[in-house]
Order: C-alpha cells, then structure tokens, then sequence
C-alpha cells in the first residue's frame, strides 16, 4: 500500500516518474550519494574518505582528519517537491576515530522524509569501519507519520598504493514500517574500488542493489585542473544517466556543483559546501592514508 502511493506520488509530480519501480521510488534519495562531488561522480564514491562518507559510506568517514560543516541541497528533474537538504558536522578524534551527526530531509507537505543520524568510524592502519544509527522519518498526507530505526554498516581500505576497497549497507536491521505487504525500509547496498595513479587523478566503478531489484552500476572520474579546481563526471545505469561536475577549494571553503542527466526527464541540479574548522587540528596524527581522501 505504501509502495502503491509512494509511486502514484511520483507520476502525479513527473509524468515518467511514474515509470519508476514503487520501492525504487521510495528509496530514490537512499540510493543515491549525497553531496555535490559525489553527485559529479555519479555517486560512486563508497571508497571515497572525504566528510561526505557521513551519508555515503560511513566506514570511510575515519579518512576525514578535519573538523568540518557540511550543506548540501538538491533538485530531481527540476520538479516542485523533489527536492532534498543535507547537513553534517563531523569531527576527528585523537585516537584514530571519526564522529558526527547528520540531518537529510526530502520531499514536502505531500510525502517527506527525516532522516537524523549519529555515526562513527574508526581506522588502525590502512583499513577502517563505521556504523551508524538512523532516526527515519516518513510521513505522507492523509496517512500519518511513522518513524523507525535503520542500522548501517560500512568499510574501507587501502590495498595498495593505488587501489582502494570500500563496502557498506543501510538498514542491515531490516527495519518494517507497516504490516500491510510486510513494507520495510530499503535495505541497499554497494561495493566498488578505486585507483588513484597519482594525487590528480581518481577513477572510481561499484556496484549499488536495492534488494529485489536491479543491480545498478556506476562509474565516475575526478580530474584536479589545478590543485583547487576539479572536474568530474560519471556514468551509471537503471537508469543510463549521465553526470557532470565542478569542485573548487579556498583555504576553509569547499564549494561544488554538479549536473546529472536522465533519459525521459529534466536535469537535476546538486550544489554543497563544506566548511573545515582547520584551526586547532594541526597536530593531528595524518597517515599517508588519510592524505590520499
């Protein structure tokens, strides 16, 4: 029943949307990555270490040896309603590990979801871990508001000089949010690898699987221009899209800015800003891992 409205949701609001699989619809905003650069990779980013592994694979966030704030928004297809805003504080610890906490929220009046998070990673050596714990809240007009807990579970590390692993899982719990056609919250996962030749250059493929459905597939490259600018695009599958980005440094700032393609709809838009609290960090302990992030 919730799958059924979910998907009606989205057709109303995007004429092809309404193509989408139902669990696929609700589950749209997890599958994808968050943040701006992971947006411009086509958000193959499960090995990537920056302070966006909060949303994308929390046992890559121990790479991030930086205090930062993070702020991320997003429109799907340039449609009133699918649109999402991300916020994060991370913060690293003096014995190796990575904390922080995340707000993500997506839709409107009609259907919304609230997704409130508390994470932590940890790394000894070149392999790392983390875990996070979800407060997920959906609430659809005329149906109410249910809320739920959804444990992930993620991993990360360094297999050579130039190859990088990463892993991880939402809702490994399973978690249910209605009885009716034993609904539950999706549980999704991904895998990929990543070289990285040298400091300029990353290139990135996974693979991402919402259970009972399609594998999706995806790929993405990051160029540094210059050692403050940098170019991305990607490619991914189910659907075939495209995606393209821009990412520049100043000092504390971070800013990013993506555009991705779909076959039938309008392009989506992806802006984020990161700001690192340098002051105060300069005696942390960086390996050569955290480094290469």
């Amino acid at each position: 029943m919730v799958r059924l409205i979910f998907c009606h949701y989205f057709w109303l609001l995007g004429g092809a949307i309404g193509a989408l699989l139902p669990s696929q619809a609700m589950a749209q905003a997890r599958l994808l990555g968050t943040g701006a650069r992971a947006t411009g990779l086509s958000n193959s980013t499960v090995t990537v270490g920056d302070a966006w592994a909060i949303f994308n694979n929390v046992g890559a966030l121990a790479w991030q040896r930086e205090a930062a704030l993070l702020f991320a928004y997003e429109n799907r297809f340039t449609i009133t309603g699918l649109h999402s805003v991300q916020s994060a504080v991370v913060q690293p610890f003096e014995w190796g590990g990575t904390g922080g906490v995340s707000l993500f929220r997506f839709g409107d009046a009609l259907f919304n979801e609230t997704v409130a998070g508390l994470a932590l990673g940890h790394h000894i050596g070149n392999y790392a871990v983390g875990v996070r714990i979800n407060y997920v809240q959906l609430s659809l007009q005329g149906l109410g508001t249910r809320s739920r807990l959804a444990l992930e579970f993620g991993g990360s590390a360094q297999l050579t000089s130039k190859l990088w692993l990463g892993a991880h899982i939402y809702n490994f719990n399973q978690a249910k949010i209605a009885d009716f056609q034993d609904e539950r919250i999706p549980t999704l996962m991904k895998a990929g690898l990543s070289y990285r030749p040298d400091k300029r250059l990353m290139i990135n493929a996974e693979v991402a699987q919402d259970l009972g459905f399609p594998t999706q597939i995806r790929a993405g490259a990051e160029y540094h221009l210059l050692e403050k600018l940098a170019l991305r695009t990607g490619i991914s599958n189910q659907p075939y899209t495209q995606s393209f980005g821009v990412g520049w440094s100043l000092w504390a700032w971070q800013v990013d800015y993506a555009l991705s393609t779909h076959p039938q709809l309008l392009p989506s838009h992806h802006i984020s800003l990161v700001y690192r609290f340098r002051k105060g960090i300069k005696n942390k302990k960086r390996t050569k891992a955290d480094a290469e992030q």
